[in-house]
This record gives C-alpha cells, structure tokens and sequence, in this order.
C-alpha cells in the first residue's frame, strides 16, 4: 500500500470512529489525494469544527508551490510568513544553475511549466532533479498558517492523538501542535493528461513541502473509541 493509500485508510479510520461516536460532521469520507479542503469534521457542544488528518507524525503536511518566472522566485500561497518566504527563495537561488539544467532539458523556460511525461521521465532518470532537492528547518508555523487558511483549527495525528493549530475554538483539553519541522523543497510533477494531439503531458513544479519532526502526544484521539470517549468527556 502506498504512503497517499495509507493516509487515506487512517483518514477514513477516524471518520468511521467518529460517525460511531455520533460526533461526526459533514464529511463522511475520506479526501484522500485532494489537497483543496479539511480531510474530516467533528461536532463539540452543536458546532462543527475541521480537522486535518495525519497517519503519523512523519507524513508530509502543508504545502505551496514556487514560481520561477524570469529568473525571480516568487511564492503562489500568500499565506506563507515573510520570513519563511525569504528562506525558501534564498535556498532556491542557491539551486539556480541546476533549475535551469532542468528546464532546458524539458525544453521548458519558466516554474509551473509543462512537458511531455517521457520528457520528464527521462530528465528524472538523468538525475536533473535530485540536485534541486533542498531541506530547511522551521517551527510548526509554516503548517498552521496553511491550514488556517482553509479554516482548519485541529490536526489528528495517528499514534499521538488531537492538536489544535493556530487557536482552540472548542477549548478541548489538549496541546497546541508545536516542534520542528523540515520544509523539503524539491522539483515535482502533478498527475497527466492528453492534449488535443493525443500526447500525454505533465505539469512540472517547485514544490515547498512541509514534514513534521517532533514528539508528544496528546490526552484526547480520534481514531478509537475510547479517544472519542475522552473527547464527550466520558469515562
């Protein structure tokens, strides 16, 4: 099972506890691969809060991509800080030269770009991509502020439970979600299609993608029943 299938199992896992424990919202199934909105919701006191869903707390969180246009970096998400958004360009205008041997050897001139997917396919089995790769090293704002612009106020992470981000609207007795994290940046490519003349085509990306690295745990998780249980303050 790939790591995408494994989230969306778990995700589909706390939905199922949660619609067991009749505290369900609105979403009742898993959103799997679709990165526009909440993966669940929950109901505390008659209102329905979103939560984001994590299979571990080594799986990939909040993400943006990074335009390249004219030899400038810019940022597509606004809702990255300035500060990050001056880290992410400057570990990227170190990765200049090999940005550019990527983009002549898809015939491309800018990021987001398009291609042939065998054109992409070669360059990656050239090892054009690989030298893009990057990591930086930032605290956990970088999510919050991603999934506060969807909304979203509560993380469920599998194997440490319920954390609220940015505030705590349902004021649950658990912890903020707070440590470090890697922001990965690397060269990508989003799913294909045919054009009008049958060719199949890719887009290509520089993505800025965060993964989180810390430990704890939280009193309260919405992948079991007693978890739940801790939630409606049963015992």
């Amino acid at each position: 099972m790939s790591a995408n299938e494994q989230g969306f199992a778990y995700e589909n896992v706390v939905i199922d506890a949660l619609k067991f424990a009749g505290v369900a919202g609105n979403i009742l199934e898993g959103a799997g691969a679709s990165a526009t909105g909440a993966d669940a919701d929950f109901v505390v006191d008659g209102k329905t809060y979103l939560l984001e869903v994590k299979k571990d707390a080594d799986a990939q969180m909040g993400g943006t991509s990074v335009r390249y246009i004219d030899g400038k970096f810019e940022m597509v998400s606004d809702a990255v800080d300035p500060g990050t958004t001056d880290l992410i360009i400057a570990a990227l205008d170190k990765k200049r030269d090999p940005i550019e041997r990527l983009l002549a050897a898809i015939g491309g001139e800018k990021f987001p770009t398009t291609c042939d997917k065998h054109t992409w396919t070669v360059a990656k089995q050239k090892g054009l991509l690989k030298p893009i790769n990057a990591k930086i090293k930032k605290n956990t704002n970088f999510i919050i502020d991603h999934y506060k612009k969807k909304g979203i106020d509560y993380i469920q992470i599998g194997g440490a439970g319920l954390f609220y981000l940015d505030k705590n609207p349902a004021n649950l007795p658990i912890p903020k979600l707070e440590g470090e994290i890697d922001i990965e940046l690397r060269a990508g490519r989003s799913g294909s299609s045919l054009n009008a003349a049958g060719q199949r085509r890719v887009s290509g990306l520089l993505r800025a993608q965060a993964r989180l690295k810390f430990k704890g745990d939280s009193p309260i998780t919405l992948d079991s029943a007693t978890g739940i249980a801790n939630l409606k303050g049963e015992q």
